[in-house]
Formats: structure tokens, sequence, C-alpha cells
């Protein structure tokens, strides 16, 4: 019975809602200001009319009176009893342009982010047990949850398909190797596909149908024989591929190749503007999370390549097949990264809709300042919606869900469960079934009866989920310390 002694010790001092706090807090960090990073110059239809953002902030939870009166201190017992929003403002440092002139700097307020309860921004954080009481909350109480109209909200942590990993899996017409290409609100599936008469085919959003491998890597700056051979191990199986799959491409030059790809998105159009579309689109679309310039293509290359060959050594029995039930090509998605997927969709359209005030504004020959032109409406509507609702963005639903307080156990489950996006109307066994490397992360009982049966899963007690982190300190880390990467 020792053990219950480091199990009691376990759960004295901790809270099972801390991975949520810990996922909001960064959100808050670190995200808000990526995702402004990445819209932080507005340019309307109107060219001489420019708008440079910067700065993002969230206060702690205020309210305004029905008078007008601003009041900063404002809890959430207050916010449950008067059916209110625990939100707090969001402002952003904008500045206006105008022929290159600036003409209006200023903060402006944008509009309203629901706090979580007990992360940092909420006024509940680092209070003791008493100071709760005085306030009117439960000392006992994990927080990791929202109150949206005075009701409170836990985010359904998702469990999605492990982004920018390389998966090979069987097809009808061969061997296909897949990667989830993420590059902020954008998710492109590349697919290289091993057919059966040895021949290897590309897709990728916006990519011919049939591309031909070679086709693409010609296209991205691998023109000759010994340059593409280079970049294959010395198998002789893979080489009898590469020779094949070289003499079955008609296109000689990078140009011919380009062409082909700009045939298709850019039909019936000049020869330049072709090439022109046929560039953009392999920058943008293909295999956006190792770089979307110039200087990435022949990084993407490599990639692709690599790619092949793990789907030929699978042909060739070489190499096994992946098995997208394991835990490790899952990511489990909490509420800040939730929240991100949210806000950043929230954001893009509070762009446009500032892009189209700006336009109407010197349209009608107003005066244009910052003032004039934001919306704070365009953000708070749709994530208040979206989380009253339930309904987020990507078609999924019920990720928002009215957390039960009936008794102690009750919110502990709703902060640990864990939904998968598969469609429950399918059979799909072997989703379903519990797998080995579940042991000691997801609850093998505690599931639902019925058509979500193994697709509503509980996280264990003890397990604990890990936030985002940065790999560019540990490559440049490992550059320091001189390791090599070896050719997969």
């Amino acid at each position: 019975m020792r053990n219950w002694e480091l199990v009691e010790a376990y759960f004295k001092n901790r809270n099972f809602a801390q991975m949520e706090i810990d996922s909001f807090n960064q959100f808050v960090d670190q995200k808000l200001n990526e995702i402004v990073d990445e819209n932080k110059e507005i340019i309307p239809k109107i060219e001489e009319v420019k708008i440079e953002l910067s700065n993002i902030e969230i206060s702690k939870p205020s309210i305004t009176e029905a008078d007008g009166s601003p009041r900063s201190s404002f809890f959430p017992m207050e916010a449950r009893i008067r059916n209110r929003t625990y939100a707090g403002k969001i402002s952003l440092t904008m500045k206006l342009f105008r022929r290159d002139v600036e003409q209006d700097t200023r903060k402006a307020y944008i509009g309203d982010l629901p706090i979580m309860v007990k992360s940092k921004l909420c006024w509940l954080n680092g209070k003791t047990e008493d100071e709760l009481i005085e306030m009117g909350e439960d000392p006992k109480d994990f927080g990791g949850y929202f109150i949206i109209n005075g009701s409170e909200k836990a985010l359904m942590t998702q469990e999605v398909l492990a982004s920018d990993r390389v998966l090979i899996s069987e097809i009808p017409k061969g061997v296909a190797a897949e990667v989830i290409s993420t590059k902020g609100a954008f998710k492109g599936r590349v697919r290289v596909a091993r057919h059966t008469d040895g021949m290897i085919y590309v897709t990728f959003p916006a990519s011919p149908r049939k591309l031909k491998l070679f086709v693409l890597l010609k296209a991205l700056g691998l023109v000759f024989l010994r340059e593409i051979q280079d970049a294959f191990p010395e198998e002789k199986e893979i080489e009898n591929d590469v020779l094949l799959n070289w003499q079955n491409t008609m296109a000689k030059t990078e140009e011919e190749a380009l062409d082909r790809i700009g045939k298709y998105v850019a039909p019936g159009q000049v020869v330049d503007y072709r090439l022109r579309r046929a560039r953009e689109v392999i920058d943008a679309f293909l295999l956006p999370h190792i770089g979307q310039k110039k200087t990435d293509r022949l990084a993407k290359a490599y990639y692709l390549t690599m790619m092949a060959t793990k789907a030929i050594e699978k042909y060739y029995g070489l190499r096994s097949e992946d098995d997208k039930d394991h835990y490790a090509n899952k990511r489990l998605e909490l509420s800040g990264k939730l929240m991100e997927h949210l806000f950043r969709y929230s954001f893009k359209y509070f762009i446009k809709d500032l892009r189209f005030q700006i336009d109407r504004t010197i349209t009608r020959r107003r005066k244009l300042n910052i003032a004039t032109i934001v919306r704070p409406g365009a953000i708070s509507e749709r994530i208040r919606f979206a989380m009253s609702t339930g309904n987020w963005i990507g078609r999924a639903t019920g990720v928002s869900k009215f957390m039960d307080r009936v008794n102690y156990l009750s919110p502990l489950t709703d902060l640990r469960k864990v939904k998968s996006p598969l469609n429950k109307n399918r059979e799909l066994y072997e989703a379903r079934d519990v797998h080995g490397t579940h042991w000691g992360r997801l609850d093998p009982i505690e599931t639902p009866d019925g058509p979500m049966c193994g697709l509503v899963k509980n996280l264990c007690l003890m397990a604990e989920v890990t936030t985002d982190a940065d790999d560019k300190p540990i490559e440049e880390l490992l550059n320091k310390k001189g390791v090599k990467m070896r050719k997969l």
C-alpha cells in the first residue's frame, strides 16, 4: 500500500486542467502574435492606402455597464449570475499610411476574446483558497473552461493525425506516401504514389491529376539524371524505378516541366503567365511547411525523393506499412490550439471587413481614419457564435460543450474527453478499437455506447499533454554540436 502515498502526493498539488491552462497561456503569449505577423500588412484595392498591424494585447476581463461606464474588475461569478461572457478586450496597434506617408497611429479596440478561468489573464489566477471563497468561487474548482453568456463551456480535445509526418499505406493501384503539410491555417495533403506499373505520381492541392514525380522534380530544379540519382539511395530496386521513370518523362528542361504544370493551372494563357502561375502554385501549395519561397524549391525536391524512396521500399517489401492508429502518429489539440484556429479564421474575416470599410470610405470621399474603419463585432461575433454552438471551423461540431457541474467527477470527465473527427456513421472498426499505444494514455473502458463508441475517449488521470515547442533552437544546437543529417 506504499504506492498510494505516491498517488496521493501526485494528486494533492496538481490541477487536472493544468494542461488546458498552459495551452491557452501559450496561445495568448505566442500564437496571437504569430497570427498578426502572418497578416501584418493590409493593402486594399486602392493601392495608395496601406495599414500595418503590430503588438496585439489582451486585457484582463472587464465589463461595460448599460450606461456606458467601464469597470475593470469583472469576476467569473458575476459573469455566471448576470449571464455575461467572461472576456477581455483585444487591442491592436494600427498604422495608417497614404502614399507612404503615416497619417494615423493608434491602439485600436478590435473585439473581445473569452478568457479561460484560472489562466494567466483570469482574475482568479494565483489567488489563495480564502481569497477564492471571498470572491464567491469554489476553492476546489479546476478552471480550464470558459464562461459564455453565463454558461460554462469546456472545449473538447480533438484527436487529429500528426502534421508534417510521412505515412506509408497501400492503395488500390500500388503504394502511397502521404504527408499533411501545415503552414498557419493552410493544410495540404501531399501524396507520392508508386503504381504497379513502376511509375511514380504526385498529387498536392491545385496540382494536375496525374503529375509525374520526375516532371515536378525538374520543375523544382533537379534537371539532370545524375542529380536525381544522387537524391535517391543506392539500392538496386530504387535505381531501376528511377531509370524507368526517367525514360517515361517527356519534359527535358525545367521550363518544359513548369509549362506542363502551367497548362493545367492556367489553361489557354500565354507561356509567360503559365510559367509564373506554375511557380506560384509550387511555392504556395507544395509542402508549405518546408517554406514558400523560391529558395525552398530544392529542399522540397529532396523531401519528395525521400517520400518516393519510402513508397518504393514498401512496394518491394523492404519497409512495413505505417499504422495510422498508432498514437505516435496522432496529436491532441487542446483549448489553446482550438482557440488559435478560431481566432485565425475570425482575424481573416476582420481584415476582409477592414479592406471593405477602407474602400467604402474612400469611394464615398469621407475622411479616412482608423476609428471609422474598425468594426469590433467582426471578431467578437464569430468567436462567441462558435463557442456558444460548438460549430468550429473545418466543419467540426460539438467542440464546445456545456460543462456539467452536478458533482465533482462530472467536470473532471468533461475536461479530459478526447474526440476523434471521424464520421460516427461509418464502421471504422480499427479506429474504434483499443490500440496498444493507448496504454497509460487513454482509459480503455470510459467511452460512450452507440455510434460514438471508440471515437470519444477519456485521458487517463495521470496522463499529461505537452504544448507546442519551437524546433529552431534544437536545430541550432544540433548544428553547433556538429550533428550531420543522415539521408533517409
